[in-house]
């Protein structure tokens, strides 16, 4: 009798976390209408003279900060007024929560395609919190995210974007 209670409670909640995870109609279809603005945006082509190729590599010297528009793009911001966007491979939703990347870098000193990384925040980082010989790794939030390309943008493209994600 045990046995089928614990059934009968397992399948409970897991319909209602379930229900709690869904999405109503309307959020999804506007999610999805900022999308597609989204990539409308950056579909725009920009001269390759001026702004570059879309890239695998972004080297830690051409870009002085980042920031995250939404939990599936960030901004890089470079030196010289250049912007670049790179849309991950996955929705990362730490996003949200952190101002840190804990990169794992496989390409030395750029930041690539391949890079996974971790979100945290500042205070967490080790050397608030813990003595030097303790920082080793495992203070990231623990959800791993990888990178994606790095499209070029225009500042008239990021207001663009900024601005459809605050409409949503």
């Amino acid at each position: 009798m045990n046995a089928v209670r614990n059934v009968v409670f397992t399948a409970c909640t897991a319909a209602l976390l379930c229900a709690s995870c869904a999405v109503s109609p309307e959020a999804e279809e506007r999610r999805l209408a900022t999308e597609a603005e989204i990539a409308h945006i950056l579909s725009i082509e920009l001269d390759p003279a001026e702004y570059g190729e879309t890239k695998r590599c972004l080297s830690d010297a051409e870009y002085r900060s980042f920031r995250a528009l939404d939990d599936r793009r960030i901004l890089f911001v470079g030196r010289r007024d250049r912007y670049w966007i790179n849309t991950l491979r996955t929705r990362c939703t730490d996003l949200r929560y952190g101002d840190v990347l804990v990169v794992r870098k496989f390409s030395g000193s750029r930041l690539c395609d391949t890079d996974t990384f971790e979100v945290a925040e500042w205070f967490d980082f080790p050397w608030y919190r813990r003595w030097p010989w303790h920082w080793g790794s495992g203070w990231g939030t623990g959800l791993r995210c990888s990178l994606g390309k790095f499209q070029p943008v225009t500042e008239a493209q990021v207001e663009a974007i900024e601005a459809a994600l605050e409409a949503r």
